[in-house]
């Protein structure tokens, strides 16, 4: 299956719904494949990511919604998990960062693939779903958004493979 490129324009958009780990920081790579950082010496913004940031305008609202498995798996304090929160609150204007601290054994409602983080955003802030898009780098991302009924982007990565028909970038500066 070959990506299908779709432009989207995100000045359609008010409300920008953000993974953080692949979007907003680097990714670490274990044994166990793709992960999250798990100490602060780990936790890096990606340079797509800042220059993304400093193009888009003032007008848009952000939100990061995030699975964090890493925490019931006991491989991440929660204090440094909201660390990681204060760090990207006093660098970007990010209206609210929510997170799963469950494991998929949970069967919660808020870990993606499932919408709750991202329908609990919408309700709590009374936004419109045809103004909401969703940016992320994994297939979850794209079904908890495809769930929510809210448009869609993937960020193509060397670990990530496309999804269904929905659009691709290679760098979030191509939104701009």
């Amino acid at each position: 299956m070959n990506y299908q490129q779709k432009l989207i324009n995100i000045h359609n958009y008010k409300n920008i719904f953000l993974d953080r780990d692949g979007i907003i920081n680097e990714v670490i790579v274990r044994e166990s494949g793709i992960s999250s950082p798990r100490k602060v010496s780990e936790f890096i913004f990606r340079q797509d990511f800042i220059e993304f940031m400093r193009g888009i305008s003032d007008d848009k609202l952000f939100f990061v919604v995030t699975n964090q498995p890493e925490i019931k798996r006991g491989l991440l304090n929660e204090e440094v998990l909201l660390h990681f929160h204060n760090i990207i609150n006093k660098t970007f204007t990010i209206k609210k960062i929510i997170y799963c601290p469950h494991d998929d054994i949970d069967k919660c409602n808020c870990r993606k693939p499932l919408p709750g983080m991202i329908n609990a955003v919408i309700t709590e802030y009374k936004l419109n779903r045809s103004e909401c898009l969703f940016i992320g780098d994994s297939h979850k991302d794209m079904l908890a958004a495809t769930a929510a009924n809210i448009e869609a982007v993937l960020l193509k990565t060397n670990y990530n493979k496309p999804f269904r028909e929905l659009p691709f970038i290679d760098l979030l500066v191509n939104l701009l």
